[in-house]
């Protein structure tokens, strides 16, 4: 399990960086604030986005049913076909991976 903050000097980046449509595909590694909507086909469904106290909060964003993670860095969710993984949280951001596994 990652701590919850990036090491001093290290760069607090993703693969995809805040670019919130490339997860539209389901597979995606982006950072994430409080109050992001992230497109996803990849069997969770958007998601509508928390960072506090250390963790990451993912819900449902149409509101309607469907089930809500929040969890610390290493945190690994299975959700229909789709895996969600915390990667890191510093301060108000999170790294959040999706992929189809």
């Amino acid at each position: 399990m990652m701590d919850a903050a990036a090491p001093s000097g290290t760069p607090f980046t993703a693969a995809d960086g805040r670019d919130l449509k490339a997860c539209a595909d389901g597979e995606c590694e982006i950072l994430v604030r409080t109050g992001d909507q992230i497109p996803n086909d990849g069997g969770a469904g958007p998601l509508s986005v928390t960072v506090q106290a250390g963790r990451v909060g993912l819900a449902p964003a149409s509101g309607g049913m469907g089930e809500a993670v929040s969890g610390p860095p290493g945190m690994i969710h299975r959700i229909n076909r789709q895996t969600i993984v915390v990667v890191a949280v510093q301060g108000g951001e999170g790294i959040i991976r999706l992929s189809k596994k």
